[in-house]
């Protein structure tokens, strides 16, 4: 039956959660070679609401699809960086999941569910002759700083070009970093604010959900997987809050 099972996406990481189940197939969407069928999907654009919603959402989404747990190949997970709750959140459901349904998680870095979810949108055949998508990725990481890296989605792996890390909420510093990259992908904030002409991640056709899941699918086609104890959060800076006196500092500086 998992033989033409299907994986789960979960991404939680731009605030929103997004949800998706995908099947191998012909006709739909393609990633890196492979075509992907949605069978079903949603979005809690409500933050508040992801800890309270998700699991329901998601046992209503598989019981309309017909799915169970043994249909299930592995569960994707976009572990971050991102927000600390919401992160929280998506690896805890995959975990348990993955734990009660006797199957691998696919932990994925945010840059890489970003990246896989452009490269569906943008050009369903990249990546089809082994050279894989390239792009650096911007993500808003509040407290003046900016989530960064340069990547090469493989259907195997993923080429770093620069490691994830911050940058300052600047465009001058976003400049710098993006000038060698082939396409800059970013979210909504810094298009907004900083980077204009970088380019959207996710559309009303494509979501992240759906990314996450379809790179899920392509790398656990390659064995690449992991235990549900692996699925962490992955947070690339220490410090995840400020004390008064900090917040108010910078409030000064800015004034």
């Amino acid at each position: 039956m998992r033989d033409s099972g299907f994986v789960l996406g979960l991404s939680t990481s731009s605030g929103a959660a997004h949800v998706a189940a995908v099947q191998a197939g012909s006709g739909g969407a393609q990633l890196l070679g492979t075509a992907f069928k949605v069978l079903f999907e949603f979005s809690i654009t409500e933050y508040r609401s992801q800890s309270a919603e998700l699991l329901p959402r998601l046992e209503q989404g598989m019981v309309q699809a017909g799915l169970t747990g043994a249909n299930c190949l592995a569960i994707a997970v976009d572990i971050g960086p991102g927000g600390f709750t919401s992160l929280r959140t998506a690896c805890g459901v995959a975990q348990g999941l993955a734990t009660a349904w006797q199957v691998p998680c696919v932990p994925l870095s945010s840059f890489e569910c970003m990246a896989a979810t452009f490269a569906v949108r943008k050009d369903p055949d990249a990546g089809k002759g082994g050279e894989g998508v390239e792009a650096a990725c911007l993500m808003d990481a509040r407290l003046q700083e900016v989530y960064a890296a340069q990547l090469v989605l493989q259907a195997e792996r993923t080429l770093w070009i620069k490691q994830p890390g911050q940058l300052p909420y600047s465009s001058a510093a976003l400049h710098e970093f993006t000038r060698e990259a082939t396409n800059t992908l970013a979210d909504a904030p810094i298009r907004a604010d900083l980077l204009p002409q970088a380019l959207a991640v996710g559309t009303s056709d494509v979501s992240l959900g759906f990314g996450t899941a379809a790179l899920g699918h392509v790398r656990f086609s390659h064995g690449v997987v992991a235990t549900p104890l692996d699925c962490q959060p992955l947070y690339v800076r220490e410090k995840v809050a400020q004390t008064t006196q900090e917040r108010r500092a910078a409030r000064d500086v800015n004034l």
